[in-house]
């Protein structure tokens, strides 16, 4: 069957195109990217009417919580994937080793889960991300009795194909230098991302800012980068030396927004610095789906909204995310062959508030899901005012 999205504002940053067009898919495959005049149509084709709107690689949230039933923090894949027009989520470290196959079966791999689910996996055998922080409550977060390597390692073998890397609580338990957890996941995985998690935790210390930047690699991701009281920043408004050496080695600034990890006050200081994010990402859970977060494009209408390019707000979220989960072989772009991952977005103008939960700026645009193509099939974004037409 072919489905064409029809005489959008096409944009790829991969590839940096930016034409008025279709996007033809055939059987779930991206067959062409065609500027106007539209193609002729095919008889049983289903058009999409993409006028007015703005038509990109099918947006990858790096950074969310989607594992319900592990503990009480989590959100619903289609809750955040298609429903808000994101074909593609990666789940932030939910789950630890024992319980990730469960996890995997319930949400992954469940035939009811439409949006495709990747994951970053705690290399602790016990992890739930719970509401009350049990696991740093019970203070087996920093605890190196709950880590088995060779068990994180087979776990990352037989998952190897939604597993994209390690979520790190950087929890120290003996040196206040030193943290075990991920110096295993960066032993564990010498050619995958680990991601941490930038700040502290309630019950459990962490090793301080300027030794984690040190440790870090190039690939691996600062997630809450944005935060306020990151340690990143000096009295004066530049950085601390380990960060622009860990930048500059090549480790990769996440927004991993939240609920209090994302400031516009600190995000305005390194973004003057010219430290912008490589990745914009929303950390979706229980706490913040409802404000101040929302969603994936309320979070990148923020980062536009401070003087960023639009065609930068679109690679964050696309091909440079894609990138830093190595799968840009297949995801993050609209090039032909592809499997049909694809979001439709319009772009709201008028004034319009936005908050990181302590400040609230004016902006006079937002971006707003339409929907999305997840493996060529149509999903409407729910509760968008701003559905396209279906045609066949």
């Amino acid at each position: 069957m072919r489905t064409v999205l029809r005489g959008g504002r096409v944009i790829d940053p991969a590839s940096g195109l930016d034409v008025i067009g279709d996007v033809v898919v055939d059987d779930g495959v991206i067959t062409a990217v065609a500027p106007s005049p539209p193609l002729a149509p095919e008889p049983g084709e289903v058009v999409i009417d993409c006028t007015d709107r703005l038509v990109v690689p099918g947006l990858i949230d790096l950074h969310v919580h989607v594992m319900p039933g592990l503990g009480d923090f989590c959100v619903g894949a289609d809750e955040v994937g298609v429903d808000m027009g994101v074909p593609v989520v990666v789940d932030g470290g939910t789950s630890g080793v024992a319980t990730f196959d469960l996890a995997r079966r319930a949400v992954i791999d469940h035939p009811d889960t439409k949006t495709r689910v990747l994951a970053f996996l705690d290399p602790n055998q016990l992890y739930l991300a719970t509401k009350d922080f049990i696991c740093h409550k019970l203070e087996i977060a920093n605890d190196d009795r709950n880590l088995d390597v060779d068990s994180f390692v087979a776990s990352l073998e037989r998952n190897a194909d939604v597993v994209v890397g390690a979520k790190v609580r950087a929890c120290w338990t003996t040196d206040p230098e030193v943290s075990p957890f991920l110096r295993a996941a960066q032993s564990a995985l010498p050619d995958k991302p680990v991601m941490v998690h930038l700040g502290r935790f309630p019950h459990t210390p962490t090793i301080s800012t300027p030794r984690l930047l040190t440790e870090l690699r190039d690939g691996d991701i600062i997630t809450h980068a944005f935060r306020g009281a990151g340690g990143m920043l000096t009295p004066d408004g530049g950085v601390i030396d380990e960060f622009r050496d860990a930048v500059a080695r090549g480790v990769r600034l996440d927004i991993g927004h939240s609920g209090t990890d994302f400031r516009f006050r600190d995000a305005r200081r390194l973004f003057d610095a010219g430290y912008l994010p490589h990745t914009i990402s929303t950390d979706l859970n229980v706490f913040n789906i409802g404000g101040p977060v929302y969603s994936l494009t309320e979070t990148m209408t923020k980062v536009w909204g401070m003087g960023v390019e639009l065609i930068d707000v679109l690679a964050m979220v696309t091909v440079n995310t894609a990138t830093s989960i190595h799968h840009e072989h297949e995801l993050g772009s609209l090039a032909a062959g592809r499997t049909a991952e694809v979001s439709v977005l319009a772009v709201e103008h008028g004034a319009h508030d936005v908050s990181d939960g302590y400040e609230t700026i004016g902006v006079e645009r937002r971006l707003v899901p339409v929907g999305c193509l997840r493996a060529g099939a149509w999903f409407d974004a729910v509760g968008s005012s701003t559905r396209v037409p279906v045609a066949s």
